[in-house]
C-alpha cells in the first residue's frame, strides 16, 4: 500500500483540474516560423514558461471566472532544499502537499515543425539527487502536464491538454528497482550499471570490481520508471 493516501491524490487532482485547457497566450509563434523548430526546441522553451507561470497562473484568466478558479489551485514556489538551481520540490500547495513538476509536450502532427527522422524520447527525469531521504513519502507528489502547441488563427500557443498527479514515493521506490534489477547500484550518490567490459567479464566467468561499471545515462527518465499508472498516462500521449 502507497504511503500517500489514494483519497488525497484524487482530491488534489481535482483541485488542480481548472488547469486543463489553459492556454498559454503569454507565448505565441507565428505558424510560418513552425519549420525552423524541433518539437524538443518547442519543448524546452515551454517547459521553462510553465514552470515559471504556475504560481501566478491566475494572471491568464479570459475572465473572471476563470481568474476566481486558477487563483484557488493554491501553488506557491517552494524555497527548495537541494540547491538553488536544482532544488526539490517545485511548489508548495496549499494543502501542504510538495509538487514536483514535469512538463510533458505533445507533439501536434497537425503543425509543420521540423521534425527528425526518429523520434527522441523525453528528457524529463526524476534525478538522482532526489533520493527516498530526501521526499516525504505522505507529502510528496510528481505532476505532470502534458502541454501541446495549438493554433489559433496565424500564430500558435501551449495548451495544458492533460495533468497527471503521481505519489513520489511510488515513483522513487519503481525508479530506484529498476535500477537493482539490471545489476546497478549507488557509488557516492551516483547510480551506475554494469558496463559492457563488465558484461563480458560476468559471461566469462570473473568477478565484477567497481571499475566494471558506468553511470546509468538513463537513470531517472519518466519513460524508464515502471510504475504502471504513470506509464498509462505517458502511453496515452506520447504512443
Amino acid at each position: 500500500m502507497s504511503d500517500f493516501p489514494n483519497e488525497e491524490l484524487d482530491r488534489l487532482r481535482s483541485e488542480l483540474k481548472p488547469l486543463i485547457g489553459l492556454r498559454i497566450d503569454w507565448l505565441s509563434l507565428p505558424d510560418i516560423a513552425l519549420k525552423g523548430f524541433e518539437p524538443s526546441q518547442i519543448a524546452v522553451i515551454v517547459n521553462t514558461l510553465l514552470d515559471a507561470i504556475l504560481p501566478q497562473i491566475e494572471l491568464l484568466a479570459a475572465c473572471d471566472e476563470d481568474f476566481e478558479l486558477l487563483k484557488n489551485i493554491g501553488l506557491n514556489k517552494a524555497p527548495g532544499i537541494l540547491g538553488e538551481r536544482e532544488s526539490y520540490p517545485d511548489y508548495i500547495h496549499v494543502s501542504g502537499k510538495r509538487i514536483e513538476l514535469k512538463g510533458l509536450y505533445v507533439d501536434n502532427p497537425a503543425l509543420a515543425l521540423k521534425r527528425p527522422p526518429t523520434k527522441r524520447e523525453h528528457s524529463a527525469r526524476l534525478k538522482e539527487n532526489v533520493t527516498m531521504d530526501v521526499i516525504q513519502p505522505e507529502k510528496d507528489v510528481l505532476l505532470i502536464a502534458a502541454v501541446r502547441l495549438e493554433k489559433i488563427g496565424n500564430a500558435c500557443s501551449p495548451v495544458i491538454v492533460d495533468i497527471g498527479v503521481f505519489p513520489m514515493v511510488e515513483c522513487i521506490k519503481a525508479r530506484d528497482e529498476r535500477l537493482y534489477a539490471s545489476g546497478g547500484k549507488w557509488f557516492n550518490n551516483v547510480p551506475k550499471v554494469i558496463s559492457n567490459k563488465g558484461f563480458d567479464k560476468l559471461s566469462n566467468g570473473f568477478p565484477l570490481v567497481d571499475s566494471d561499471y558506468e553511470k546509468d545515462t538513463n537513470f531517472g527518465k519518466l519513460r524508464r520508471i515502471p510504475y504502471a499508472p504513470l506509464q498509462e498516462y505517458l502511453n496515452k500521449w506520447t504512443e
